[in-house]
């Protein structure tokens, strides 16, 4: 056995264990008295929201490469079927290793060069990390909410100004640089190459700022729909719930983890609310400990059924829509 294989072995060996512990240790009546209390259009809702989510992601990624499918004659229902069997793949495979049906999905149906393909990847998840940060601070930093409404809408302009900027310069300089480096040194000479090239990735056209508020919808739609979620099943103030709900998505950028993010993704919850916690006076945080005693481990239950939720209609609605929808390759690209 390959050396990649014993790790994605461990690694699924991990997520069963982590669910094993997760099951034994979730308040599974109480948990059941929590789910009740919710109503069915609530759950249908939530369903429906997070299937929203995709279609966001699925209009990111047209804004993304406009241009592309243009030239292909192709449009949103392409762009949507790739996005739920990028999201299916991350969601089945180990450690990741799913986002790289992303660029193999774009080189195969679109043609798109897988060193274009993964540049676009990479920007959209730093894009997401942007956004979630910007999001983070605004929720856990104690002001009033128009003053943190504010800092959000202005930090992400000015992210989606300046950050072209610094690209664009970053490329100038490294095309420069390369240009400069002399035969003697050919090290310095394809350190500048790869950097330029990195860049000249980026610099390409990304979507602009129909990208940028596709990314935001998503990202304040789910985070919303999970924080009411959590605070409804595990009994959790709104600030509460939507910082277990950021830190279950931060969790999930973790580069070893099991399938579906078992195990981290409910860490990541757990945290998030004990982030959020910490900042209570301490009469309030003691008061809720002592009303809610079971409140530790129902967090950890109200995750584990967030997260399936979140599982089943992430690879219900991949496979409802491969099998309505053929897929359309066009050529594939030398580059």
């Amino acid at each position: 056995m390959t050396r990649t294989r014993w790790i994605a072995a461990a690694s699924i060996a991990a997520g069963v264990a982590l669910l094993a512990v997760l099951v034994a240790f979730t308040p599974w009546r109480l948990l059941a008295e929590r789910v009740a209390t919710v109503p069915w259009p609530g759950w249908v809702g939530a369903t429906l929201g997070m299937s929203a989510t995709y279609a966001l992601r699925a209009g990111r990624l047209r804004a993304e490469w406009l241009w592309k499918l243009r030239t292909l004659g192709l449009g949103y229902r392409e762009c949507l079927q790739v996005t739920l069997l990028h999201n299916a793949a991350i969601n089945i495979l180990p450690m990741r290793s799913g986002e790289a049906s992303y660029s193999f999905l774009l080189h195969r149906r679109w043609g798109v060069g897988l060193g274009d393909a993964t540049a676009s990847l990479l920007w959209l998840r730093l894009q997401d990390m942007m956004v979630l940060g910007v999001l983070g601070i605004a929720i856990l930093v104690p002001a009033p909410l128009p003053w943190r409404i504010g800092f959000a809408v202005a930090a992400i302009v000015a992210a989606a100004t300046l950050l072209p900027a610094l690209v664009r310069r970053v490329h100038l300089h490294a095309r420069w640089a390369r240009a400069r480096a002399h035969a003697s040194a050919p090290r310095a000479r394809k350190a500048w190459h790869l950097v330029a090239k990195v860049a000249a990735a980026f610099r390409a056209a990304r979507g602009g700022a129909a990208a940028w508020g596709f990314a935001i919808a998503n990202w304040v739609l789910k985070l919303g729909i999970v924080g009411v979620l959590l605070a409804s099943l595990a009994n959790l103030p709104l600030g509460a719930a939507f910082c277990g709900a950021l830190g279950g998505e931060l969790a999930g950028v973790l580069p070893l983890q099991a399938p579906a993010g078992v195990g981290t993704y409910e860490a990541g919850v757990a945290l998030g609310t004990q982030a959020r916690r910490a900042q209570a006076p301490a009469a309030t945080a003691s008061a809720a400990n002592t009303d809610n005693a079971p409140s530790g481990r129902l967090v950890f239950g109200a995750a584990l059924a967030v997260h399936a939720l979140m599982l089943v209609v992430a690879l219900a609605t991949a496979l409802a829509f491969s099998l309505i929808v053929r897929p359309v390759r066009a050529p594939e690209s030398k580059t």
